[in-house]
């Protein structure tokens, strides 16, 4: 076969009920048998399989269940089609030609399958225009069987997710290529953390469940539909409904996992350089954070804490040399408030001293000799490696051993670094083809340290670099390896937002870029965007340390930095309702106003919460910004000046100034000025509150229950009620609107407070 050959659906001809859905008898346009099972595994959420012949058992492992309640479901018969109905959905899939619609509860359109768009074209001229009309079978010419499926696109629909992508945000009209990939940068169309699922604005989103290759193609080379194709021979996909784009992801999260809350401290600032070439250098880069009055919690160590330059990829063993006494050093370290972060990476060197034991065992993925497959990820000139084969539970607890030993010493996480590079011709010890591994490796990798940092220190935690569907169940990620400039930084903001509405609520990214010189002016743009994400470190070729750049961009970094720490209750308060909703701390603004034609493209500010919007000046030279404020009140947070949205603002932002704004009814809890994250104080917090008839606030902390905040203001009457214990007593700010006529504690009137600076302080 020169030519690749397609299939399409082209009819059923009978069916069977099962106890969640049918299983229709169908066949393609080649007389080829298929199998395809539409299922009700949540109310609003169907699962469509297809297969030739029969359908296989259900793949489960990117799923965090697979099993369901019974959904009530009626499924109707007439000459021409099938229907099922759920209490939201209703699915019509019609007999002869094969055409699959899907409706609302109210019977309006949420999507259709793309083959209509070409009833009327001549034979040839479908397979000119697009691979993939409606559902079907691709035949490689290398033998190789892709199934595929389109969707009609609507002329007002936009679609966003499939991950970190560094392109435009809305992803119509682009085609992605979903393959881990070390993208040695942030500029190309290749991303390390590929997710496949992507929602409309018609309200649905659609979940591939594989680790195949995933191609799409959204309005690219068919402007009339959106396809996707990957290696089969079976389909599984997920059809979310919502409609709202926080349902979506609520619901592809009960699918695929909900993101565990990261501990307290990861949310303080993370120092880093690549790299810290000793432990005197380190202890000073310590000892200069706390003398010029710095707040961090976590210092971070590149390959450069390894022993011997064979064995830096990878050999677990400190270079006592230029770090003598290391469990020494971490101990001084956290007796200041500092943790430690250790860089790994997944490959070993055939230099490394656990190699030979590595390739003995039968730990590392193999060639087709039997062998382990040597890969070069930094080149050909680079060091030939070995691959940690993690679908081998005894090489896991092999490499989870070498994290036990540092944890001990108290190491508290590690930075996952790689994990794009595992060989699609290897060997794997499941048996699976390395064609399906490639994708799954880097969960299979992260989830291994994930695991063994939560059973040694009660939390898991990784700063990991790859991923796939269901990354969010091991966080925290970071964004790669940008170059240091302005238009990286436009990058990797777009890269934070289509992770978060690609179900990853936790992203963090290199202050300043990871390659090249950065001046101050870069490097203050870029930290005031990064301590406004939901985790900050500075990282960089070159140091990124806030005194290098000179006294007015230390001083604007402090006070970002001790802003960062003072919202650190409203920030973990905002990652607890990430881990129970799916929701990004960093939410693009069509996550909440889908409606709102001006943010369909707008991926150059977004909301950090609840109650923040966040515009970065993303250009050399500005001083001015335009930054959109949609519907409701906002208060500019350094001029407490009042808008009204939707509004386009041309916004003055000298460097010193990040375009900040609250959304007025929001509570922000403040706490006190602190050097890292855990320090202990007497201090009470401070809630600022922006007015208007009510609003509440749920504060959560690690080592106490829940406290409920909430006020009302009637006009004559404003009453504050605080329900839950607080460690101090806590100070209440209202921002220049109604005064205080009443406080309640715990749903009693409380008698013990004064009014005092604009606000009241409770006794």
């Amino acid at each position: 076969m020169d030519t690749p050959r397609y299939e399409r659906l082209a009819r059923w001809y009978d069916f069977e009920r099962t106890s969640t859905g049918v299983l229709l008898n169908a066949a393609t346009d080649a007389g080829t048998s298929v199998a395809v099972a539409f299922d009700f595994v949540e109310d609003g959420v169907l699962r469509v399989r297809m297969a030739p012949g029969q359908l296989g058992p259900p793949r489960g492992d990117l799923l965090a269940r697979t099993e369901w309640e019974p959904v009530p479901f009626l499924v109707t018969e007439s000459h021409d089609r099938l229907e099922m109905a759920s209490h939201l959905l209703r699915v019509g899939v019609y007999r002869s030609p094969w055409a699959l619609h899907i409706l609302d509860e109210d019977g309006r359109p949420i999507c259709h399958e793309g083959r209509s768009v070409y009833e009327h074209a001549p034979a040839q001229a479908w397979r000119q225009v697009s691979p993939s009309p409606g559902m079907g079978f691709l035949h490689r010419a290398d033998g190789r069987v892709l199934v595929y499926g389109s969707m009609r696109l609507a002329h007002d629909e936009d679609l966003y997710g499939l991950g970190e992508q560094f392109s435009r945000l809305n992803r119509v009209g682009q085609r992605f290529d979903l393959w881990a990939t070390n993208a040695f940068g942030i500029s190309r169309r290749v991303a390390y953390k590929n997710i496949p699922f992507l929602w409309s604005t018609r309200g649905f989103g659609l979940f591939i469940n594989t680790t195949h290759r995933v191609t799409f193609d959204i309005g690219a080379t068919a402007l009339l539909s959106y396809s996707f194709a990957h290696e089969g021979p079976e389909l599984d996909v997920f059809l979310i409904y919502g409609p709202e784009p926080a349902t979506i992801l609520s619901r592809y999260s009960d699918l695929t996992g909900y993101a565990p809350t990261p501990p307290r401290w990861s949310f303080g600032l993370w120092m880093s350089r690549c790299g810290y070439r000793s432990r005197a250098e380190v202890e000073e880069v310590a000892a200069q954070l706390r003398a010029r009055d710095i707040p961090c919690d976590v210092i971070h160590l590149d390959p450069w804490w390894i022993g011997d330059d064979k064995s830096k990829w990878c050999g677990w063993r400190w270079d006592e040399e230029q770090f003598p006494d290391p469990a020494g050093m971490i101990t001084g370290l956290r007796e200041q408030g500092f943790r430690v972060s250790l860089w790994e990476c997944p490959y070993v060197a055939e230099g490394a001293s656990i190699f030979k034991q590595g390739r003995r065992r039968g730990y590392f993925v193999k060639n087709a000799d039997g062998e382990p497959y040597l890969i070069h990820p930094l080149g050909p000139d680079g060091p030939a490696m070995a691959v940690v084969d993690f679908t081998n539970p005894e090489a896991v607890l092999w490499w989870q051993s070498f994290h036990g030993l540092l944890i001990g010493q108290g190491v508290a996480v590690f930075k996952t670094d790689f994990g794009e590079d595992a060989p699609a011709d290897g060997v794997y010890f499941n048996g699976m083809s390395g064609r399906e591994a490639h994708n799954l490796y880097p969960l299979l990798y992260n989830r291994a340290v994930f695991d063994v940092t939560a059973e040694a220190t009660g939390a898991g935690l990784v700063w990991g670099r790859s991923g796939w569907a269901g990354m969010q169940r091991t966080p925290v990620c970071w964004g790669g390896d940008p170059l240091s400039d302005f238009p990286y930084m436009a990058n990797q903001l777009r890269a934070a937002l289509s992770l978060g509405l690609s179900g990853v609520p936790f992203y963090g990214h290199d202050i300043g870029g990871f390659t090249g010189e950065v001046d101050a002016e870069l490097y203050i743009r870029w930290a005031q965007f990064g301590l406004f994400s939901s985790h900050s470190r500075c990282h960089g070729t070159t140091p990124r340390e806030p005194w290098a750049f000179g006294e007015e961009a230390e001083a604007i970094f402090r006070r970002y930095v001790k802003l960062r720490y003072r919202l650190l209750p409203y920030i973990y308060s905002m990652a607890v309702k990430s881990s129970q909703t799916g929701l990004p701390l960093m939410r693009a603004l069509v996550l909440k106003y889908r409606h709102d034609p001006n943010v369909r493209h707008l991926d150059s500010e977004y909301l950090f919460g609840d109650s923040f919007l966040v515009a970065p000046v993303l250009e050399r030279g500005a001083q001015r910004r335009m930054v959109y404020l949609p519907a409701g009140e906002w208060v500019d947070y350094w001029s407490r000046e009042v808008y009204e949205g939707p509004i386009w603002l041309n916004y003055p932002a000298p460097l010193a100034i990040l375009p900040l704004f609250v959304r007025r009814g929001a509570i922000i809890p403040l706490g006190p000025a602190v050097d890292y994250s855990d320090q202990a104080t007497e201090a009470g917090l401070v809630f600022e509150i922006y007015p208007t008839d009510a609003g509440q606030f749920t504060l959560y902390d690690e080592d106490r229950p829940p406290v409920e905040v909430s006020y009302t203001d009637s006009g004559a009457t404003m009453e504050v009620n605080i329900v839950g214990t607080l460690p101090a007593p806590p100070v209440v700010i209202l921002n220049h609107f109604p005064t205080v006529r009443r406080v309640a504690v715990n749903h009693r009137l409380h008698d013990r407070w004064r009014a005092e600076g604009g606000g009241v302080v409770i006794e």
